[in-house]
């Protein structure tokens, strides 16, 4: 820093001052202190925006997916939980808890028998993809990502204790427990530091009373 010497009639002063230089430095380092600031704000509020965005679109599509089973069991004749491998359905077996991954709806039934192709809801893991999907004429529709536990359905009576058989009209609850990766935040040590938002939507529903 250099100084600028005043002349005047009186004793000699000397007084500090910037170069146009060392003024030029300031102003830069200041900017870019700035700049980098204002980026990093930038890419904070996009994660946040994209995580919420992310968390709001699969949880609409999950109630819409129980608003729509809601409205299918509540119009059933027959409604059955169990198991769903390899394309078919296996009702669980009587004295075992009716807890299975996969539910089965029947319309219409002639004397308490089904009469009409069923509606399916099963979850699974296949292709490393956790869904919950819907089958109706042979048509297979993924509803729901993300849907990590296979114990998706339940029989329970009006106490809402597990059933371990049939009933008439039982109460099924529906569990969708949600884990899903909101950002890839890289691999320390050979450990992933991903972050995942989990979370869980539950409902019951009975069918109404036989026509």
């Amino acid at each position: 820093m250099k100084t600028a010497t005043h002349i005047s009639n009186g004793p000699r002063r000397h007084t500090a001052a910037f170069t146009l230089v060392e003024t030029m430095i300031g102003v830069g380092i200041f900017l870019g202190i700035f700049v980098g600031v204002m980026i990093a704000l930038q890419i904070f509020g996009m994660r946040v925006y994209t995580q919420a965005a992310t968390k709001l679109s699969t949880q609409a599509d999950a109630r819409k997916v129980l608003n729509d089973l809601r409205d299918e069991i509540r119009s059933a004749k027959l409604v059955y939980v169990g198991t769903y491998v390899t394309n078919s359905f296996c009702r669980i077996t009587n004295g075992l808890p009716q807890t299975g991954n996969a539910l089965e709806i029947f319309l219409a039934d002639t004397n308490n028998s089904p009469s009409t192709n069923p509606i399916v809801y099963y979850q699974s893991s296949a292709a490393a993809t956790d869904a919950l999907y819907r089958v109706r004429d042979n048509v297979v529709q993924k509803l729901a990502n993300y849907v990590t536990n296979s114990d998706v359905f339940t029989a329970e009576d009006y106490r809402m204790q597990t059933m371990t058989s049939y009933d008439n009209n039982p109460v099924i609850r529906v569990t969708m427990c949600f884990n899903q990766l909101d950002y890839a935040a890289g691999m320390v040590n050979g450990h992933a530091l991903d972050v995942y938002n989990a979370y869980r939507l539950q409902t019951r529903v009975s069918r109404r009373e036989k026509e």
